[in-house]
């Protein structure tokens, strides 16, 4: 596996509107840490906008949007988080997998079949 050295680019914070930042390399999106009233913190996304929630719990212990962004960006360095095209990708497969899902069936237990004798 190959590192993308975009990851190594200068990581800039683009506020969004007052409840939403993004996060580029060179201008591409790579993250958007957004506050969740639900959950009362701020939730890291990847570029395709889907909550990286393997790290809810990190995010969970500090409701700081600052914190928040700092981890977004180490997560980017670390490779912890997908590129956009990773993000994108993985976004459309789950979107097929929903669409093509397997259609529901039930198992049915056959029913012995007495046979009959001709005497």
């Amino acid at each position: 596996m190959s590192v993308d050295r975009r990851r190594y680019g200068v990581i800039e914070v683009y506020p969004h509107d007052a409840e939403c930042y993004l996060i580029k390399i060179n201008g591409e999106i790579w993250s958007e840490v957004e506050w969740s009233p639900s959950r009362k913190m701020w939730c890291i996304q990847d570029a395709a906008g889907q909550c990286l929630t393997h790290v809810e719990h990190i995010v969970g212990q500090d409701r700081d949007q600052q914190t928040a962004i700092r981890l977004a960006k180490r997560m980017i360095v670390d490779g912890r988080m997908p590129t956009p095209e990773e993000a994108h990708e993985q976004l459309q497969r789950e979107r097929e997998r929903r669409e093509l899902s397997e259609p529901f069936v039930m198992d049915v237990e056959r029913i012995p079949v007495k046979q009959v004798r001709e005497s």
